[in-house]
């Protein structure tokens, strides 16, 4: 296990004004964003962070379950109270963040839409974003995942699907200046022209012109070529008889060549 998360080192790499600056550390936790809900509804300000080593019940899109050992990697839900315009902006802005702060970090990241991020033919991280309706906006708990120090090759059903930073790099890196970065990248993303953001996430999609297979959250799966992102996030697949079709919520898989 790497050495236990420094938040002093991690305060100083953060140039946020809100983002990352009130931290909730865990050792070990079911999940970061059970103790990020609950730090919402006690008042926790805008950009509140919960940070855990470990989550012994990770979860990802689709209920599906996260693998988050301890140590070496970064598992973390933000608190953010925003307003229906910047609420708007999460889907883009959030793996725009992770995947710039990924790339900072000297590889060649890309996001495989909606919000996983890859190097080559390897997952690196992955995300969910819940969010509830107020008053006042939304409030809304990105959970996110980075396999950064960690070997996810020694856990059987990923050997041949993930990777991690330090795996790629062949060195390990300081996770609180990575943690930084994305929180540093987010603040900044919610804040750009609205006009902006999708074409920051455009240039980082793995899938542009990709033949990829699409199975929608409801109804039969089907196959197709990504041939751009809506403004909004959603993904335009032409299908095989020549009609364009925007997805909302799907799983998207790379078909081979």
């Amino acid at each position: 296990m790497d050495a236990i998360f420094d938040a002093a080192r991690f305060q100083d790499a953060l140039m946020t004004k809100q983002i990352g600056r009130y931290m909730v550390y865990r050792p070990t936790v079911e999940t970061t964003m059970t103790i990020a809900r609950r730090e919402a509804d006690e008042g926790a300000p805008h950009g509140t962070i919960v940070l855990a080593e470990e989550q012994t019940a990770g979860r990802g899109r689709r209920g599906r379950s996260f693998q988050s050992p301890a140590g070496e990697n970064l598992y973390f839900t933000l608190v953010l109270r925003l307003s229906a315009d910047v609420h708007r902006r999460l889907p883009l802005a959030v793996p725009v963040a992770v995947c710039e702060a990924v790339r900072a970090a000297g590889l060649d990241a890309m996001i495989k839409w909606p919000n996983d991020i890859w190097v080559g033919d390897r997952k690196l991280s992955g995300m969910l974003i819940d969010a509830e309706a107020g008053p006042d906006g939304f409030v809304a708990f990105p959970g996110i995942g980075i396999n950064v120090n960690g070997d996810p090759t020694l856990i059987a059903e990923l050997r041949e699907t993930a990777t991690s930073v330090r795996r790629e790099l062949g060195s390990p890196v300081a996770r609180e200046a990575l943690l930084a970065d994305v929180c540093n990248g987010l603040e900044s993303a919610l804040a750009v022209d609205a006009q902006v953001l999708p074409v920051r996430y455009r240039a980082l999609s793995m899938l542009q012109d990709r033949a990829i297979t699409v199975s929608p959250t409801h109804g039969a799966a089907f196959e197709g070529v990504a041939i751009g992102i809506d403004d909004d996030g959603s993904l335009v697949v032409r299908r095989g008889h020549g009609a364009e079709e925007r997805v909302v919520a799907a799983d998207v898989s790379v078909r081979p060549v």
